[in-house]
């Protein structure tokens, strides 16, 4: 229930603070049924009749492909035997909108037809959504078979839908995988197909282990090569889940795989007390009776916190926003008066600061109250951010990425370069936006005017890159300038130029929407945001709006007489 009501609020808050139309909401992509998954959504996709015209045979058509059931068996009913058996329907699948049928050819029996459509996503084989734009023509071939109409020809390789069907037939969920450290859950969306999320499919698809891109970037624990022994099953509100060739024996290691089956199927809406069993016995020794999601609280993905107080950078120094005014914090950070950007970690220990000195910027480092250091220095820097951890942030310095560490014992400090050979294949160019998700896995980047995502992985020498790289929003037109994220899933973008300056984007495939934004006085140079609030610098200061309400914000809002013209809006942790 807990995490209905969340998903109602996101959705009424999507539905009345964002201008645009987002064609997919947060949720997954195409994929086999797994082992165990014997429910469908009944009258998901249409069937052909025999009195269906051309036109409504190929957008049914279209509609049909969206269920993968049996080698796509609905969508083959379309089509002649011949066509059927020629019709390679394996790989992606495209979602697309603004679905059209334009017949070219006709005869009494025969006609020739292009359906066309704009693309806004792709969904892999893994399940994963991403993001495309761009036209789609498809031409296909039909003919009156007894009768009745059917493609007969030109069927090409894949398979399509539209993103209202798509809608019907998909589901979101988030499978959880553990960081690095083994101490936090990372999110990987992927998209289901049913009516509603199966226990089995969603327990199938998790041990299935990590989309490809957050190779390097997550473990896989005691969840390496296990497998479910049968259904997971569900009695008085117990759910069993049988697992099989469990071979890790180490409690910690699967205490956390343990974390991760429960928190995937209660974000799921898929909740009770988790019964798990390895070959028959209880996964930890002690906990025969089952799990409850508070049993692993301490991994929770993204637990509900009050936001920490608004930071700003004013007049050159590090303010916090206290009774509507912004007073100096403690400290060298405090006191300097050449801050042009800065981040504060989430537990309000720990700070960073771009200073202007001569020309050049420096990076520096250090207790939020205390001494700060240096840590990095170059011609161009972006504003630094933390992830998960309070000793280590990120910043682009002259266009490249780097990490920077902070050592509490010697009270010093040392940066080093990322490999970023994978961000310049997708775009080349200097990186003049990189802000780190609050669980430290993600990096959005901006290259170009282009908004990118891309993983921190870690391969077997230690050494730190950033992969897994996609544009993250190509539907965006414009100059990207900003980004700051909200949640681990969800980010802001500001934008260059008068019109819907400020986007909303997302790591689970959805289209970027915009934000209101008649009473903003462009242009938007910095933002920031935290879990309910986005805060923009305009022409006046610094403007916010609330996101997190079942009745947000519709209009931008000063955020007090302390932020005016030239002050930066700092959110810790973000």
């Amino acid at each position: 229930m807990r995490r209905l009501v969340a998903l109602l609020a996101t959705i009424l808050t999507g539905a009345m603070v964002l201008t645009g139309c987002v064609d997919i909401p947060e949720s997954s992509s195409p994929q086999p049924i797994q082992a165990f998954d014997r429910k469908r959504p009944t009258n998901v996709v249409p069937a052909p009749k025999q009195s269906d015209d051309p036109e409504t045979v190929a957008r049914n058509f279209v509609k049909a492909m969206s269920d993968p059931t049996a080698g796509h068996r609905s969508a083959r009913k379309f089509l002649t035997p011949a066509a059927s058996q020629s019709w390679d329907d394996q790989g992606e699948m495209t979602v697309m909108r603004n679905l059209g049928v334009t017949i070219d050819e006709r005869t009494e029996n025969a006609v020739r037809l292009r359906i066309t459509g704009d693309k806004t996503g792709v969904l892999s084989a893994e399940g994963t959504l991403r993001p495309e734009a761009g036209s789609l023509v498809i031409a296909v071939s039909l003919s009156r078979i007894k009768g009745a109409w059917r493609v007969s020809g030109d069927v090409p390789s894949g398979t399509v839908t539209d993103a209202s069907q798509f809608l019907t037939a998909y589901r979101q969920v988030d499978l959880f995988f553990p960081d690095r450290t083994m101490t936090r859950l990372v999110a990987d969306p992927r998209w289901l197909f049913g009516a509603e999320p199966e226990p089995s499919a969603v327990v199938n698809r998790l041990l299935g282990g990590p989309t490809t891109v957050l190779d390097g970037a997550v473990a896989v624990g005691a969840a390496r090569g296990v497998n479910l022994l049968g259904p997971v099953t569900s009695s008085n509100d117990v759910l069993t889940v049988p697992l099989g060739n469990v071979t890790d024996s180490d409690a910690k290691s699967r205490t956390v795989l343990a974390a991760q089956i429960v928190w995937t199927l209660d974000y799921a809406g898929i909740s009770g007390t988790y019964r798990i069993t390895a070959d028959g016995a209880a996964l930890v020794s002690g906990r025969d009776e089952g799990w409850r999601s508070a049993d692993v609280s301490s991994f929770e993905p993204d637990p509900v916190r009050k936001d920490s107080p608004l930071h700003l950078v004013r007049n050159g120094a590090l303010t916090r926003l206290t009774g509507n005014r912004a007073v100096a914090v403690r400290g060298d950070f405090g006191t300097m008066r050449d801050i042009s950007a800065a981040a504060v970690s989430a537990d309000l220990s720990q700070a960073a600061a771009v200073v202007d000195r001569g020309g050049r910027r420096t990076l520096m480092v250090g207790p939020y109250d205390g001494r700060a250091v240096e840590a990095a220095d170059g011609a161009t820097m972006t504003t630094p951010s933390y992830g998960a951890a309070t000793d280590t942030g990120y910043v682009a310095v002259d266009g490249r990425p780097y990490q920077w560490i902070y050592d509490a014992a010697s009270g010093s400090a040392r940066s080093g370069p990322l490999d970023a050979s994978a961000v310049a294949a997708v775009a080349p160019g200097p990186i003049t936006d990189m802000q780190v998700s609050p669980d430290g896995v993600r990096v959005a980047l901006i290259v170009g005017g282009r908004v990118l995502m891309a993983v921190i992985s870690v391969n077997d020498r230690g050494v730190p890159s950033l992969t897994g790289v996609y544009p993250l929003t190509p539907d965006l037109v414009g100059e990207a300038v900003g980004v700051a994220w909200s949640t681990t899933k969800t980010l802001y973008i500001a934008r260059r130029g008068e019109d819907t300056p400020v986007w909303r984007a997302s790591i689970a495939g959805t289209q970027s929407s915009e934000l209101v934004s008649g009473n903003l006085k462009p242009p938007v140079v910095q933002i920031a945001a935290s879990g309910t609030t986005v805060y923009v610098s305009d022409n006046r200061g610094v403007q916010q709006i609330s996101t997190g309400q079942v009745r947000p914000d519709q209009y931008w809002t000063a955020v007090g007489p302390d932020a005016g013209h030239g002050t930066v809006p700092v959110v810790p942790g973000r």
